[in-house]
This record gives structure tokens, C-alpha cells and sequence, in this order.
């Protein structure tokens, strides 16, 4: 004779557990999650400045703002639309190459200052998708800017304690077109000359935002013809021996 007891099953009860739970896991889901969540709402604002009252007046549930190529973001708007999650993106300037075509932006810091990392930071959040390399020193940085130009077309900024013996460096590499100066314009003017990829600073030397600006100047910059004698591979010295 068994002892196993029958359970009687109430399908009532049944039917409301089921949709308990059914009405738990919308409730985790949130609104709008059952289905396809919709891509966040994109805007776009007019000016040479971007200032944080523009950002703040964007309609609710903008993810994404386009604002024109050459406007300055002012540090508060960039804050506030970093807290926000929007994501500010540059339009291309007239006859400029798309972003994927200009290749990857990179930003370093060798041998420098503690300071070198924040500034590194700040031209990393100026310049749209730019990416920070490791602190290494100075010799993996340059190879890595070398790799990465060579094979991606990749442009970047290396912040250096010592600049002119970076840029030395870096142009040993047939990939990379380093320049420094002392100043921004004669920086700008240096990199237009020679249709430079690599731009190296004193982080000490340059303020901030003009760091931000020759950054961003760079990475949106149509590729341009390189010199006739910057465009030849090295030559040797013409001895037998090299």
C-alpha cells in the first residue's frame, strides 16, 4: 500500500502565480525593454560656442547632439553632457573625410609631470573617439604610434618631458611625421608644413585648452599631400657600410 499523498492543484492559484511573475519581470525590464529599445533621440545645435545653458535646453531623452566642426565645447557643457550620457559629435567641415577614413586618434604621455595624465584625459574628452595609449616610456609609446600610423593611418599627441628628443625618435619611424614648437601657432604652423601625424608637447609649455585645440585640429584635418621630401623613403648615408 504507498503512502504518497495526492496534492490537489488549485488552477486559479496557478494562474496567478504565473502572472505575478509574468508582472515581475516587466517591472525589472522597465518601460520600453519588452520590445526593441528605441535608439536615443539625436539633436543638433548651431553656434562657434557650445555653452552648458545650449546642452541643458536639449529635449528630454537626446542621447546624441551633432554640433559643427570648428565650435568650441566649453568644459561645463562637456560635464554636463558626460553626466547626462549625450554624446557630443563634430560634423564634418567642408570637403573633410569622414572619421573612419582619417583613421584612429591616439594620445600619450612619456616622462613627463604628474599633471601629463589629467591633460592627456582632457584631449582624450575634446576629441571625439580618441583613445588614451598605457604610460609607458617613451621608446614603447613612440613604437606604438608607429604601429598604429603605419598600419590604421592613425594620427595622435604625445605629451613629453622632453620634447625635441621625442620627436627625434618618432621620426626615425618612416611612419610617423612628428613636429614641436613652443607655442601653438608655431606648432599649427609646423604641423600644416609637413601634413604631421604626431604632434609632440610639453604639457608644462602649452595651456590647456590650446592642447584640446591642436588636438582636435589634427584628428579632423583632411588628409593632405605629404611633402615630395617628407614623402621618400630614408636614404643611407651612401657609405658601404649602411
Amino acid at each position: 500500500m504507498s503512502n504518497r499523498s495526492t496534492i490537489a492543484i488549485d488552477p486559479a492559484a496557478v494562474r496567478a502565480i504565473v502572472a505575478e511573475v509574468l508582472r515581475r519581470l516587466r517591472a525589472d525590464a522597465g518601460p520600453g525593454q519588452a520590445g526593441s529599445k528605441p535608439a536615443p533621440a539625436s539633436d543638433r545645435i548651431a553656434g562657434r560656442v557650445i555653452s552648458l545653458v545650449m546642452i541643458e535646453k536639449l529635449p528630454a531623452g537626446t542621447g546624441r547632439v551633432t554640433v559643427e566642426a570648428a565650435a568650441v565645447v566649453t568644459p561645463s557643457a562637456r560635464d554636463y553632457a558626460r553626466e547626462k550620457g549625450i554624446v557630443i559629435d563634430r560634423a564634418p567641415a567642408a570637403g573633410e573625410q569622414p572619421a573612419a577614413a582619417r583613421g584612429p586618434f591616439l594620445v600619450a604621455h612619456a616622462g613627463c609631470g604628474e599633471d601629463a595624465a589629467t591633460r592627456a584625459a582632457a584631449i582624450v574628452r575634446g576629441v571625439p573617439g580618441a583613445t588614451q595609449l598605457p604610460a609607458s616610456g617613451l621608446d614603447d609609446v613612440v613604437a606604438a604610434f608607429a604601429i598604429q600610423a603605419s598600419r590604421d593611418g592613425a594620427r595622435g599627441v604625445l605629451l613629453a618631458g622632453k620634447p625635441a628628443v621625442a620627436t627625434v625618435l618618432a621620426n626615425r619611424s618612416a611612419s610617423l611625421r612628428a613636429v614641436t614648437a613652443r607655442d601653438p601657432a608655431a606648432l599649427a604652423a609646423a604641423a600644416a608644413e609637413c601634413s604631421a601625424n604626431l604632434l609632440v608637447v610639453d604639457p608644462a609649455a602649452f595651456p590647456a585648452a590650446a592642447l584640446v585645440r591642436l588636438a582636435t585640429d589634427l584628428a579632423m584635418r583632411s588628409a593632405a599631400d605629404v611633402p615630395t621630401p617628407l614623402a621618400a623613403p630614408p636614404a643611407g648615408c651612401g657609405c658601404k657600410g649602411h
